[in-house]
Protein backbone atom coordinates (compact mmCIF):
# COMPACT_ATOMS: atom_id res chain seq x y z
CA UNK A 1 0.00 0.00 0.00
CA UNK A 2 1.32 3.57 -0.55
CA UNK A 3 2.28 5.60 2.37
CA UNK A 4 0.08 8.47 1.69
CA UNK A 5 -3.81 8.45 0.60
CA UNK A 6 -6.55 11.31 -0.37
CA UNK A 7 -9.88 11.70 0.99
CA UNK A 8 -13.09 13.49 0.80
CA UNK A 9 -12.92 15.12 4.07
CA UNK A 10 -10.61 16.81 6.53
CA UNK A 11 -8.84 14.89 8.55
CA UNK A 12 -7.09 15.92 11.77
CA UNK A 13 -4.08 13.86 13.06
CA UNK A 14 -2.81 14.98 16.53
CA UNK A 15 -2.05 19.15 16.37
CA UNK A 16 -1.85 18.35 12.46
CA UNK A 17 -4.93 18.94 9.81
CA UNK A 18 -5.02 17.57 6.77
CA UNK A 19 -7.45 19.29 4.12
CA UNK A 20 -10.02 17.28 1.71
CA UNK A 21 -7.66 16.32 -0.88
CA UNK A 22 -4.21 16.40 0.93
CA UNK A 23 -1.88 13.44 1.32
CA UNK A 24 -2.74 12.28 4.60
CA UNK A 25 0.11 9.89 6.33
CA UNK A 26 -1.10 6.27 6.63
CA UNK A 27 1.30 4.75 9.21
CA UNK A 28 2.45 4.23 13.06
CA UNK A 29 2.73 8.17 13.40
CA UNK A 30 -0.05 8.68 10.74
CA UNK A 31 -3.32 7.04 10.03
CA UNK A 32 -3.75 3.52 10.53
CA UNK A 33 -4.81 0.99 7.47
CA UNK A 34 -8.12 0.50 9.27
CA UNK A 35 -8.91 4.58 10.19
CA UNK A 36 -8.25 4.93 6.44
CA UNK A 37 -10.59 2.97 5.14
CA UNK A 38 -13.48 3.70 7.60
CA UNK A 39 -12.88 7.62 6.33
CA UNK A 40 -13.16 5.81 2.55
CA UNK A 41 -16.24 3.68 3.15
CA UNK A 42 -17.76 6.70 5.02
CA UNK A 43 -17.10 9.75 2.89
CA UNK A 44 -16.34 8.24 -0.82
CA UNK A 45 -12.80 6.93 -2.30
CA UNK A 46 -11.33 11.02 -3.19
CA UNK A 47 -11.52 11.72 -6.80
CA UNK A 48 -10.22 14.88 -8.73
CA UNK A 49 -12.64 17.69 -8.75
CA UNK A 50 -14.34 18.21 -12.51
CA UNK A 51 -14.25 22.00 -12.04
CA UNK A 52 -12.44 22.23 -15.20
CA UNK A 53 -15.71 21.39 -17.34
CA UNK A 54 -17.47 23.69 -15.70
CA UNK A 55 -14.94 26.37 -16.06
CA UNK A 56 -15.13 25.77 -19.82
CA UNK A 57 -18.85 26.56 -19.82
CA UNK A 58 -18.79 29.63 -17.87
CA UNK A 59 -16.10 30.95 -20.17
CA UNK A 60 -18.52 29.71 -23.42
CA UNK A 61 -21.37 31.43 -22.00
CA UNK A 62 -19.07 34.45 -21.29
CA UNK A 63 -18.02 34.35 -24.80
CA UNK A 64 -21.59 33.52 -26.00
CA UNK A 65 -22.65 36.80 -24.05
CA UNK A 66 -20.63 39.24 -25.17
CA UNK A 67 -21.01 37.66 -29.07
CA UNK A 68 -24.55 38.39 -28.89
CA UNK A 69 -23.96 41.86 -26.95
CA UNK A 70 -21.64 43.25 -29.60
CA UNK A 71 -24.67 42.30 -31.92
CA UNK A 72 -27.52 43.93 -30.14
CA UNK A 73 -24.77 47.15 -30.23
CA UNK A 74 -24.71 46.64 -33.98
CA UNK A 75 -28.52 46.40 -35.09
CA UNK A 76 -28.89 49.02 -32.42
CA UNK A 77 -26.46 51.30 -34.45
CA UNK A 78 -28.08 50.11 -37.92
CA UNK A 79 -31.66 50.52 -36.38
CA UNK A 80 -30.60 54.31 -35.38
CA UNK A 81 -29.20 55.23 -38.53
CA UNK A 82 -32.21 54.12 -40.58
CA UNK A 83 -34.30 56.08 -38.10
CA UNK A 84 -32.05 59.35 -38.75
CA UNK A 85 -32.39 58.84 -42.26
CA UNK A 86 -35.91 59.27 -42.52
CA UNK A 87 -35.79 62.21 -39.76
CA UNK A 88 -37.56 59.75 -37.23
CA UNK A 89 -40.37 58.93 -39.20
CA UNK A 90 -41.36 62.38 -40.74
CA UNK A 91 -40.65 61.05 -44.08
CA UNK A 92 -42.77 58.00 -43.61
CA UNK A 93 -45.70 60.26 -42.12
CA UNK A 94 -45.44 62.60 -45.19
CA UNK A 95 -45.48 59.97 -47.84
CA UNK A 96 -49.04 58.60 -45.71
CA UNK A 97 -50.25 61.95 -46.03
CA UNK A 98 -49.33 62.33 -49.98
CA UNK A 99 -50.91 58.90 -50.86
CA UNK A 100 -54.10 60.27 -48.97
CA UNK A 101 -54.03 63.38 -50.78
CA UNK A 102 -53.25 61.14 -54.05
CA UNK A 103 -56.27 58.79 -53.12
CA UNK A 104 -58.90 61.73 -52.52
CA UNK A 105 -57.99 63.60 -56.34
CA UNK A 106 -58.46 59.73 -57.27
CA UNK A 107 -61.66 59.56 -56.04
CA UNK A 108 -62.60 63.09 -57.40
CA UNK A 109 -61.87 62.15 -60.77
CA UNK A 110 -63.84 58.91 -60.99
CA UNK A 111 -66.43 61.13 -59.87
CA UNK A 112 -65.67 63.49 -62.78
CA UNK A 113 -64.99 60.59 -65.53
CA UNK A 114 -68.07 58.92 -64.39
CA UNK A 115 -70.52 62.19 -64.81
CA UNK A 116 -69.31 63.03 -68.00
CA UNK A 117 -69.73 59.37 -69.63
CA UNK A 118 -73.54 59.56 -67.95
CA UNK A 119 -73.52 62.91 -69.95
CA UNK A 120 -72.30 61.60 -73.20
CA UNK A 121 -74.71 58.99 -73.81
CA UNK A 122 -77.52 61.46 -72.85
CA UNK A 123 -75.70 63.99 -75.62
CA UNK A 124 -75.64 60.75 -77.89
CA UNK A 125 -79.41 59.99 -77.21
CA UNK A 126 -80.35 63.71 -78.09
CA UNK A 127 -78.22 63.44 -81.27
CA UNK A 128 -80.02 60.08 -82.59
CA UNK A 129 -83.20 61.64 -82.16
CA UNK A 130 -82.29 65.10 -83.81
CA UNK A 131 -81.23 63.32 -86.62
CA UNK A 132 -83.97 60.66 -86.77
CA UNK A 133 -86.00 64.03 -86.82
CA UNK A 134 -84.13 65.89 -89.34
CA UNK A 135 -84.18 62.29 -91.68
CA UNK A 136 -87.95 62.35 -90.98
CA UNK A 137 -88.11 65.91 -92.26
CA UNK A 138 -85.93 65.15 -95.59
CA UNK A 139 -88.07 62.02 -96.39
CA UNK A 140 -91.48 64.24 -95.98
CA UNK A 141 -89.80 66.25 -98.51
CA UNK A 142 -88.67 63.52 -100.35
CA UNK A 143 -92.28 62.55 -101.00
CA UNK A 144 -93.42 65.83 -101.50
CA UNK A 145 -91.13 65.90 -104.45
CA UNK A 146 -92.33 63.08 -105.33
CA UNK A 147 -95.97 63.75 -105.56
CA UNK A 148 -94.94 66.47 -107.51
CA UNK A 149 -93.63 64.81 -110.24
Amino acid sequence: MANTRKFNTTVKIGAKSYAAGEDVPVSKNGLSEADADNLEQVFGKWRKPKDDTVDKRVSALTEERDALADKVEALTKERDALAAATDDGKHVADLKAGITELNDKLKDLTEDRDQLAEDNATLADELKKLQAAAQNEGDDEDDDEEDKA
